[in-house]
């Protein structure tokens, strides 16, 4: 297996183990078992447990960025629904919906993991804001209903959501 998909299996593995214990509760020895690693070797790969939590949290935006990159081609009126759908569908995964809480909870506290996170939801809104042809409102709400569907996730109260989700 090359370097680089080592370095992918080990992010793969951290995710849930971040999503689950948040950066500060998950330790390097848990994300190294459940890589099959040993934790020196995710230091080597890493160099610590934060520049891991900063690869996780690329995966996790890469795979939101994917899914919602793939709605684009929907017609215009429908486009920001089908990119919605795509949203719920990606964070159906309970895990990539905590993880998200859990990415915006450490930028609370952190600088780095604040810019990071900044940077990858102005992405993603860029990406909204060019499928609603510029609506604000439209805009907003995608973002209000991304942001109830990733806690409903992370508090497991699917009720919430109403009929028919």
């Amino acid at each position: 297996m090359s370097g680089d998909a080592r370095r992918e299996s080990i992010v793969r593995a951290a995710l849930p183990v971040f999503a689950r214990l948040g950066r500060d509760g998950a330790g390097t020895d848990e994300i190294a078992r459940a890589a099959g690693v040993s934790q020196p070797y995710v230091i080597r790969l890493f160099g610590g447990k934060d520049t891991l939590f900063l690869a996780v949290i690329d995966d996790l935006f890469d795979r939101i960025s994917e899914a919602l990159t793939m709605s684009q081609p929907a017609p215009t009126d429908t486009r920001l629904a089908v990119m919605l759908a795509a949203y719920r569908d990606v964070t159906d995964d309970p895990v990539i919906a905590h993880m998200a809480v859990q990415a915006v909870a450490a930028a609370i506290s952190d600088d780095e993991v604040r810019q990071r996170v900044r940077a990858r939801i102005h992405e993603l809104h860029k990406m909204v804001w060019a499928a609603a042809g510029g609506d604000t409102d439209a805009v907003r709400e995608f973002f209000g209903t991304v942001t109830l569907i990733d806690m409903v996730a992370a508090l497991d109260v699917p009720e919430l959501l109403g009929p028919g989700w």
